[in-house]
Protein backbone atom coordinates (compact mmCIF):
# COMPACT_ATOMS: atom_id res chain seq x y z
CA UNK A 1 0.00 0.00 0.00
CA UNK A 2 0.88 3.64 -0.92
CA UNK A 3 0.16 6.47 1.23
CA UNK A 4 1.03 10.42 0.91
CA UNK A 5 3.80 11.75 3.41
CA UNK A 6 2.38 12.84 6.67
CA UNK A 7 -1.05 10.63 5.79
CA UNK A 8 -2.86 9.50 9.13
CA UNK A 9 -5.56 6.68 8.77
CA UNK A 10 -7.98 4.62 11.27
CA UNK A 11 -7.26 1.06 11.64
CA UNK A 12 -10.53 0.74 9.82
CA UNK A 13 -9.71 2.49 6.46
CA UNK A 14 -6.59 0.85 6.36
CA UNK A 15 -7.89 -2.91 6.35
CA UNK A 16 -10.20 -1.81 3.38
CA UNK A 17 -7.93 -0.31 1.52
CA UNK A 18 -6.03 -3.45 2.02
CA UNK A 19 -9.10 -5.68 1.24
CA UNK A 20 -9.40 -2.98 -1.97
CA UNK A 21 -5.84 -3.64 -3.38
CA UNK A 22 -5.81 -7.45 -2.73
CA UNK A 23 -8.93 -7.76 -5.07
CA UNK A 24 -7.05 -5.64 -7.70
CA UNK A 25 -4.07 -7.66 -7.33
CA UNK A 26 -5.71 -10.68 -7.49
CA UNK A 27 -7.30 -9.62 -10.33
CA UNK A 28 -4.37 -8.79 -12.71
CA UNK A 29 -2.90 -12.28 -11.26
CA UNK A 30 -5.80 -13.81 -13.44
CA UNK A 31 -5.14 -11.57 -16.36
CA UNK A 32 -1.62 -12.41 -16.55
CA UNK A 33 -2.27 -16.00 -16.27
CA UNK A 34 -4.67 -16.31 -18.85
CA UNK A 35 -1.75 -13.81 -21.22
CA UNK A 36 0.75 -16.34 -19.71
CA UNK A 37 -1.19 -19.49 -20.87
CA UNK A 38 -2.32 -17.86 -24.51
CA UNK A 39 1.31 -17.12 -25.42
CA UNK A 40 2.21 -20.93 -24.50
CA UNK A 41 -0.55 -22.86 -26.07
CA UNK A 42 0.31 -20.35 -29.37
CA UNK A 43 4.14 -21.36 -29.19
CA UNK A 44 3.20 -25.03 -28.68
CA UNK A 45 1.06 -24.74 -31.54
CA UNK A 46 3.47 -22.90 -33.77
CA UNK A 47 6.05 -25.52 -32.86
CA UNK A 48 3.87 -28.40 -34.17
CA UNK A 49 3.00 -26.56 -37.16
CA UNK A 50 7.05 -26.45 -37.96
CA UNK A 51 7.29 -30.15 -36.98
CA UNK A 52 4.37 -31.29 -39.78
CA UNK A 53 5.55 -28.75 -42.09
CA UNK A 54 9.20 -30.12 -42.01
CA UNK A 55 7.66 -33.83 -41.93
CA UNK A 56 6.04 -33.80 -44.89
CA UNK A 57 8.08 -30.95 -46.97
CA UNK A 58 11.83 -32.09 -46.26
CA UNK A 59 13.56 -34.70 -47.59
CA UNK A 60 15.48 -34.84 -44.23
CA UNK A 61 12.72 -35.38 -42.12
CA UNK A 62 10.80 -37.70 -44.51
CA UNK A 63 13.10 -41.17 -44.63
CA UNK A 64 10.32 -43.37 -44.60
CA UNK A 65 8.41 -41.44 -47.86
CA UNK A 66 10.91 -42.67 -50.39
CA UNK A 67 13.73 -39.94 -49.66
CA UNK A 68 16.28 -41.86 -49.97
CA UNK A 69 15.69 -43.47 -53.39
CA UNK A 70 14.72 -39.98 -54.91
CA UNK A 71 17.03 -39.10 -57.25
CA UNK A 72 18.42 -35.13 -56.57
CA UNK A 73 18.19 -32.52 -59.18
CA UNK A 74 19.42 -29.27 -59.88
CA UNK A 75 16.52 -26.49 -60.44
CA UNK A 76 16.77 -23.39 -62.47
CA UNK A 77 13.74 -20.65 -61.92
CA UNK A 78 12.51 -17.67 -63.33
CA UNK A 79 10.67 -14.73 -60.74
CA UNK A 80 9.34 -11.99 -61.75
CA UNK A 81 9.38 -8.86 -59.54
CA UNK A 82 6.28 -6.62 -58.39
CA UNK A 83 6.32 -4.17 -60.32
CA UNK A 84 3.55 -2.80 -63.24
CA UNK A 85 6.18 -3.77 -66.03
CA UNK A 86 8.19 -6.94 -64.05
CA UNK A 87 12.02 -7.69 -64.21
CA UNK A 88 12.67 -11.35 -64.64
CA UNK A 89 15.36 -12.97 -62.36
CA UNK A 90 16.73 -16.27 -62.74
CA UNK A 91 17.57 -18.34 -59.70
CA UNK A 92 18.88 -22.31 -58.48
CA UNK A 93 17.76 -24.20 -55.81
CA UNK A 94 18.37 -28.13 -55.25
CA UNK A 95 15.34 -30.55 -55.39
CA UNK A 96 15.80 -31.18 -51.91
CA UNK A 97 14.81 -27.08 -51.37
CA UNK A 98 18.66 -26.56 -50.46
CA UNK A 99 21.45 -23.96 -51.40
CA UNK A 100 19.10 -21.71 -53.05
CA UNK A 101 20.74 -19.15 -54.64
CA UNK A 102 20.13 -15.99 -57.15
CA UNK A 103 22.16 -16.08 -60.03
CA UNK A 104 20.82 -13.52 -63.07
CA UNK A 105 19.33 -10.96 -60.58
CA UNK A 106 17.01 -8.51 -62.70
CA UNK A 107 18.95 -10.23 -65.78
CA UNK A 108 15.58 -9.85 -67.63
CA UNK A 109 16.02 -13.61 -69.13
CA UNK A 110 12.83 -15.95 -69.37
CA UNK A 111 12.13 -18.40 -71.35
CA UNK A 112 14.78 -20.60 -70.67
CA UNK A 113 16.71 -23.74 -71.61
CA UNK A 114 19.40 -26.12 -69.77
CA UNK A 115 21.76 -27.53 -71.50
CA UNK A 116 25.48 -29.01 -70.37
CA UNK A 117 27.84 -26.22 -69.79
CA UNK A 118 24.96 -23.35 -70.68
CA UNK A 119 21.58 -21.92 -70.41
CA UNK A 120 19.61 -20.47 -72.86
CA UNK A 121 17.00 -17.54 -72.78
CA UNK A 122 14.88 -14.38 -74.25
CA UNK A 123 15.96 -10.98 -73.20
CA UNK A 124 14.09 -8.44 -75.51
CA UNK A 125 13.80 -10.42 -78.06
CA UNK A 126 17.40 -11.25 -78.51
CA UNK A 127 18.35 -14.91 -77.41
CA UNK A 128 21.15 -14.95 -74.95
CA UNK A 129 23.59 -18.21 -73.82
CA UNK A 130 24.81 -18.15 -70.39
CA UNK A 131 27.57 -19.98 -69.14
CA UNK A 132 26.85 -22.25 -66.32
CA UNK A 133 30.04 -21.90 -64.06
CA UNK A 134 30.80 -17.87 -63.86
CA UNK A 135 27.12 -17.03 -65.72
CA UNK A 136 28.03 -14.46 -68.33
CA UNK A 137 25.61 -13.93 -70.81
CA UNK A 138 26.15 -14.01 -74.54
CA UNK A 139 23.53 -12.24 -77.14
CA UNK A 140 23.59 -14.70 -80.09
CA UNK A 141 20.50 -14.03 -81.95
CA UNK A 142 19.15 -10.67 -81.98
CA UNK A 143 15.97 -11.62 -84.47
CA UNK A 144 13.01 -10.24 -82.55
CA UNK A 145 12.93 -13.80 -81.18
CA UNK A 146 9.52 -15.16 -79.82
CA UNK A 147 9.86 -18.69 -79.09
CA UNK A 148 12.61 -21.58 -79.29
CA UNK A 149 13.45 -24.84 -78.99
CA UNK A 150 17.29 -25.95 -79.24
CA UNK A 151 17.84 -29.73 -80.22
CA UNK A 152 21.40 -30.88 -80.52
CA UNK A 153 23.51 -28.12 -82.50
CA UNK A 154 20.43 -26.66 -83.87
CA UNK A 155 18.31 -23.72 -82.68
CA UNK A 156 15.09 -23.28 -84.45
CA UNK A 157 13.06 -20.09 -83.14
CA UNK A 158 10.52 -17.59 -84.41
CA UNK A 159 10.91 -14.19 -85.46
CA UNK A 160 9.07 -10.99 -86.51
CA UNK A 161 5.12 -10.70 -86.06
CA UNK A 162 4.75 -13.28 -88.87
CA UNK A 163 6.13 -15.51 -86.71
CA UNK A 164 8.30 -17.06 -89.33
CA UNK A 165 10.59 -20.06 -88.75
CA UNK A 166 13.75 -20.13 -88.36
CA UNK A 167 17.38 -22.26 -87.58
CA UNK A 168 20.51 -21.41 -86.13
CA UNK A 169 23.37 -24.00 -86.59
CA UNK A 170 25.46 -23.22 -83.42
CA UNK A 171 28.27 -24.47 -84.85
CA UNK A 172 28.20 -22.36 -88.51
CA UNK A 173 26.09 -19.63 -87.08
CA UNK A 174 24.22 -19.87 -89.86
CA UNK A 175 20.48 -18.77 -90.65
CA UNK A 176 17.83 -20.97 -92.57
CA UNK A 177 14.42 -19.26 -93.36
CA UNK A 178 11.58 -21.88 -93.52
CA UNK A 179 8.81 -21.80 -95.82
CA UNK A 180 6.31 -21.41 -93.11
CA UNK A 181 4.69 -18.75 -90.87
CA UNK A 182 2.52 -18.26 -87.90
CA UNK A 183 4.31 -20.74 -85.90
CA UNK A 184 3.20 -21.37 -82.88
CA UNK A 185 4.83 -24.16 -81.72
CA UNK A 186 7.48 -25.84 -82.70
CA UNK A 187 8.89 -29.67 -81.92
CA UNK A 188 11.79 -31.54 -83.10
CA UNK A 189 13.65 -35.16 -83.10
CA UNK A 190 17.13 -36.33 -84.79
CA UNK A 191 15.71 -36.29 -88.25
CA UNK A 192 12.85 -33.80 -88.68
CA UNK A 193 11.81 -30.34 -87.66
CA UNK A 194 7.73 -29.80 -86.65
CA UNK A 195 5.95 -26.42 -86.35
CA UNK A 196 2.08 -26.50 -85.48
CA UNK A 197 0.85 -23.21 -87.47
CA UNK A 198 -2.14 -20.69 -85.99
CA UNK A 199 -4.00 -18.95 -87.91
CA UNK A 200 -7.51 -18.02 -88.74
CA UNK A 201 -8.33 -20.90 -91.40
CA UNK A 202 -5.52 -23.65 -89.81
CA UNK A 203 -4.16 -25.18 -86.73
CA UNK A 204 -2.04 -28.08 -88.26
CA UNK A 205 1.32 -29.79 -87.79
CA UNK A 206 3.65 -29.17 -90.76
CA UNK A 207 7.16 -31.42 -91.41
CA UNK A 208 10.72 -30.35 -92.53
CA UNK A 209 13.66 -31.61 -92.86
CA UNK A 210 16.77 -29.45 -90.94
CA UNK A 211 17.46 -28.10 -94.36
CA UNK A 212 14.18 -26.70 -94.36
CA UNK A 213 12.98 -28.91 -97.09
CA UNK A 214 10.28 -31.54 -97.77
CA UNK A 215 7.41 -29.81 -96.61
CA UNK A 216 4.48 -31.90 -95.68
CA UNK A 217 1.28 -31.32 -93.48
CA UNK A 218 0.81 -34.18 -91.48
CA UNK A 219 -2.27 -33.52 -89.02
CA UNK A 220 -5.12 -33.67 -91.67
CA UNK A 221 -7.89 -30.93 -91.25
CA UNK A 222 -8.09 -31.64 -87.05
CA UNK A 223 -7.34 -27.68 -85.39
CA UNK A 224 -4.02 -28.65 -83.39
CA UNK A 225 -3.19 -27.23 -80.63
CA UNK A 226 -0.28 -27.92 -77.57
CA UNK A 227 1.27 -31.05 -79.01
CA UNK A 228 4.64 -33.00 -77.91
CA UNK A 229 6.86 -35.76 -79.88
CA UNK A 230 7.91 -39.07 -78.71
CA UNK A 231 9.27 -41.46 -80.53
CA UNK A 232 8.42 -40.86 -83.48
CA UNK A 233 4.66 -40.42 -83.03
CA UNK A 234 3.50 -36.74 -81.83
CA UNK A 235 0.41 -36.18 -79.86
CA UNK A 236 -1.89 -33.25 -79.99
CA UNK A 237 -4.57 -31.31 -78.82
CA UNK A 238 -7.24 -31.48 -81.42
CA UNK A 239 -9.64 -28.37 -80.55
CA UNK A 240 -12.23 -29.22 -83.38
CA UNK A 241 -13.25 -32.32 -81.41
CA UNK A 242 -13.20 -30.62 -77.31
CA UNK A 243 -9.28 -30.38 -77.08
CA UNK A 244 -9.72 -34.71 -77.61
CA UNK A 245 -5.83 -35.93 -77.51
CA UNK A 246 -5.08 -37.41 -80.91
CA UNK A 247 -1.82 -38.86 -82.00
CA UNK A 248 -0.34 -39.56 -85.35
CA UNK A 249 3.12 -40.56 -86.85
CA UNK A 250 6.14 -38.09 -87.64
CA UNK A 251 5.75 -39.42 -91.04
CA UNK A 252 2.29 -38.64 -91.55
CA UNK A 253 -0.59 -41.56 -91.41
CA UNK A 254 -1.99 -43.58 -88.48
CA UNK A 255 -3.70 -40.27 -87.47
CA UNK A 256 -5.84 -41.58 -84.26
CA UNK A 257 -7.67 -40.59 -81.25
CA UNK A 258 -6.42 -41.48 -77.71
CA UNK A 259 -9.35 -42.74 -76.58
CA UNK A 260 -12.02 -40.13 -75.07
CA UNK A 261 -9.60 -37.94 -73.50
CA UNK A 262 -8.74 -34.33 -73.00
CA UNK A 263 -6.53 -32.09 -72.37
CA UNK A 264 -5.44 -28.43 -72.09
CA UNK A 265 -5.26 -26.23 -75.46
CA UNK A 266 -4.42 -22.71 -76.24
CA UNK A 267 -6.36 -19.49 -75.51
CA UNK A 268 -4.79 -17.82 -78.00
CA UNK A 269 -1.63 -16.69 -75.43
CA UNK A 270 1.22 -17.49 -77.75
CA UNK A 271 4.16 -16.62 -76.10
CA UNK A 272 6.26 -19.63 -74.40
CA UNK A 273 3.53 -21.96 -76.04
CA UNK A 274 5.13 -26.06 -75.30
CA UNK A 275 3.11 -28.98 -75.12
CA UNK A 276 5.68 -30.33 -72.96
CA UNK A 277 4.66 -28.27 -70.31
CA UNK A 278 0.99 -29.65 -69.97
CA UNK A 279 1.38 -33.38 -70.91
CA UNK A 280 4.20 -36.23 -71.68
CA UNK A 281 4.95 -39.60 -72.46
CA UNK A 282 7.00 -42.50 -69.80
CA UNK A 283 6.82 -46.25 -69.79
CA UNK A 284 4.22 -46.34 -72.55
CA UNK A 285 1.46 -44.05 -70.28
CA UNK A 286 0.91 -41.19 -71.44
CA UNK A 287 0.42 -38.37 -68.72
CA UNK A 288 -1.75 -35.23 -69.21
CA UNK A 289 -3.32 -31.91 -67.58
CA UNK A 290 -7.34 -32.96 -67.39
CA UNK A 291 -9.65 -29.70 -67.97
CA UNK A 292 -12.34 -31.94 -67.12
CA UNK A 293 -11.21 -32.81 -63.64
CA UNK A 294 -9.92 -28.77 -62.41
CA UNK A 295 -6.37 -29.47 -64.40
CA UNK A 296 -5.68 -32.40 -61.76
CA UNK A 297 -2.78 -34.71 -63.92
CA UNK A 298 -3.95 -37.70 -65.45
CA UNK A 299 -2.40 -41.09 -66.82
CA UNK A 300 -3.48 -42.67 -69.56
CA UNK A 301 -2.13 -46.26 -70.26
CA UNK A 302 -1.41 -46.66 -73.99
CA UNK A 303 -1.37 -50.29 -73.91
CA UNK A 304 -4.92 -51.09 -72.18
CA UNK A 305 -6.56 -47.88 -72.03
CA UNK A 306 -6.47 -47.40 -67.94
CA UNK A 307 -7.03 -44.10 -67.00
CA UNK A 308 -6.27 -42.92 -63.57
CA UNK A 309 -5.42 -39.56 -61.77
CA UNK A 310 -2.27 -39.18 -60.01
CA UNK A 311 -2.23 -35.15 -58.53
CA UNK A 312 -4.80 -34.17 -57.71
CA UNK A 313 -4.18 -30.51 -57.46
CA UNK A 314 -4.64 -27.81 -59.88
CA UNK A 315 -1.33 -28.32 -62.27
CA UNK A 316 -0.12 -24.70 -63.94
CA UNK A 317 2.91 -26.20 -65.37
CA UNK A 318 4.80 -29.34 -65.22
CA UNK A 319 8.25 -31.03 -66.33
CA UNK A 320 8.81 -34.82 -66.39
CA UNK A 321 12.19 -36.10 -65.27
CA UNK A 322 13.18 -39.28 -65.19
CA UNK A 323 10.25 -40.75 -62.75
CA UNK A 324 9.51 -38.05 -61.06
CA UNK A 325 7.35 -34.76 -62.58
CA UNK A 326 8.04 -31.10 -61.30
CA UNK A 327 5.00 -28.76 -61.06
CA UNK A 328 3.34 -25.46 -59.92
CA UNK A 329 0.12 -25.47 -58.79
CA UNK A 330 -2.40 -22.77 -60.02
CA UNK A 331 -2.38 -19.37 -58.14
CA UNK A 332 -0.27 -21.06 -55.93
CA UNK A 333 3.47 -20.16 -54.89
CA UNK A 334 6.03 -22.23 -55.19
CA UNK A 335 7.24 -25.93 -57.47
CA UNK A 336 6.52 -29.32 -55.55
CA UNK A 337 7.71 -33.03 -57.12
CA UNK A 338 5.78 -36.21 -56.83
CA UNK A 339 8.02 -39.26 -57.83
CA UNK A 340 4.68 -41.36 -59.74
CA UNK A 341 6.92 -44.72 -58.67
CA UNK A 342 7.54 -44.19 -55.08
CA UNK A 343 4.52 -41.81 -54.16
CA UNK A 344 7.00 -39.55 -52.76
CA UNK A 345 5.89 -36.12 -52.59
CA UNK A 346 7.28 -32.65 -51.61
CA UNK A 347 7.46 -29.32 -51.87
CA UNK A 348 10.90 -28.05 -53.65
CA UNK A 349 10.92 -23.85 -53.03
CA UNK A 350 7.85 -21.55 -51.54
CA UNK A 351 8.76 -18.81 -54.02
CA UNK A 352 6.86 -16.86 -56.38
CA UNK A 353 7.73 -18.93 -59.60
CA UNK A 354 6.95 -17.77 -63.52
CA UNK A 355 8.43 -21.02 -64.98
CA UNK A 356 11.09 -23.20 -64.07
CA UNK A 357 13.62 -26.18 -65.55
CA UNK A 358 15.53 -29.44 -64.06
CA UNK A 359 19.38 -29.43 -65.15
CA UNK A 360 19.34 -33.34 -65.76
CA UNK A 361 23.22 -32.67 -66.56
CA UNK A 362 24.26 -32.18 -63.14
CA UNK A 363 25.13 -34.87 -60.65
CA UNK A 364 23.83 -33.96 -56.86
CA UNK A 365 25.55 -35.74 -54.25
CA UNK A 366 22.84 -36.02 -51.53
CA UNK A 367 24.52 -34.72 -48.13
CA UNK A 368 25.24 -37.31 -45.19
CA UNK A 369 24.14 -35.69 -42.17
Amino acid sequence: MQFDIGEQISRKEYLKRKRRNSKLLKKRSKITYILMATFMALAVYIVVQIIIYRKYNNFKLTLDDGVNAQTVYNIYYVTEGYTYDPVYSISTISSLGQNEKAILPSSNIDDIVVEKDYLYGIRDGILCKVTKDKYEIEEIINDDVKRYIKHNNFILYTSSDSDILKEYNVDTKEIKTFDISNVEQILANDNNVFCITHTTGEKAIYRFNYDGQDKAKISGDEKVSYAIEDNGKIYFVNKSDSNKVYKVDAYGGNLLKLGDIKSVGSTGKTELVNGSKYMFVSDNKFYYVNPDDEDSLWCYDLENGNNERIISASVEILQNVDNTVFYKIDKEMGVYLYNYETKFMSLVTKRRVKEFVIDTYEDIVREVE
